[in-house]
């Protein structure tokens, strides 16, 4: 399997604050969060100003304040997992991001993943089942179950939650589709003056079955997951303030992320960086 490995810049910015406060980043399933997660997690490791939390989903935990006992640490903490959009409510001044993906290509995705990690193929276990699945343990709809704070909830979603939904998606400081993913982590890092990347993505799964779906599989996404369509409409035609730069005012510390080259919890240079990966020397 081809390994791609990418540049995120963290720009130098006037308007770059220092890392004060801590990050909550709602980690929607098969958005590309997964290395958003390991992307931190290193940074942490290397920096170590700050603490990396991944809460794992549950609903016991969905239903306590613990998460209300890291306000009184002085220690910014970056949070990320499969969570309500109010997970971070006890925590003042917090900076909400999240990344959501189109429903139909999220869902595929998703089922794709499914299908690998139970080792068997789509003949075994069809795309109709999947659904069936979903909308039974009340994962329909997962885009507006997270914005409208009902993950592990046995409800129905109705317009009444997809309003809900709707009004928390402006509540949150970054969002954007994963079109602008590259995008996204950079203004993360531009913020608040952390390092620069070079990545490659985690859960890169070279599936051993092929699978296509047809219309009676979109129509089923459509009919079961429509209120994720709205959600997702709402924030592809939201305005993004992203951090550009037209010269070479960068970072020059770079943080390595990978689970295919050992990172040894350093921060790269420039040079150092082309010398592992032989890049061209305009291409960072």
């Amino acid at each position: 399997m081809k390994i791609d490995f990418k540049f995120v810049p963290s720009f130098k910015t006037e308007t770059s604050l220092k890392l004060n406060k801590s990050i909550y980043f709602m980690h929607i399933p098969k958005s590309g969060g997964t290395t958003i997660d390991y992307i931190f997690a290193e940074i942490s490791k290397v920096l170590n100003n700050f603490i990396f939390k991944r809460y794992k989903h549950n609903a016991k935990l969905l239903d306590t304040n613990e998460i209300k006992l890291n306000s009184i640490n002085q220690t910014p903490y970056f949070i990320s997992g499969h969570l309500n959009s109010n997970f971070t409510k006890n925590i003042d001044d917090i900076y909400r991001c999240t990344v959501v993906r189109e429903p139909i290509k999220r869902v595929i995705s998703h089922y794709k993943f499914m299908v690998f990690k139970k080792n068997i193929t789509p003949s075994e276990y069809s795309f109709e089942q999947f659904v069936e699945e979903e909308v039974k343990n009340r994962r329909d709809n997962l885009i507006t179950r997270h914005f409208a704070n009902l993950l592990d909830q046995n409800k129905v979603i109705s317009d009444f939650e997809k309003k809900i939904a709707l009004s928390n998606v402006d509540l949150f400081d970054n969002i954007t589709t994963i079109q602008n993913w590259d995008a996204f982590v950079s203004n993360i890092l531009t913020f608040f003056n952390l390092p620069s990347i070079v990545y490659s993505r985690y859960q890169q799964h070279k599936y051993n079955f092929n699978y296509i779906p047809n219309e009676k599989d979109l129509n089923l996404i459509k009919t079961n997951f429509k209120y994720d369509f709205e959600i997702y409409s709402k924030i592809l035609n939201k305005k993004y303030n992203f951090f550009k730069s037209n010269n070479d005012d960068y970072n020059k510390q770079i943080c390595l992320v990978s689970p295919y080259i050992k990172s040894n919890n350093k921060l790269y240079t420039r040079k150092e960086i082309q010398d592992i990966f032989k890049f061209n020397k305009d291409a960072i």
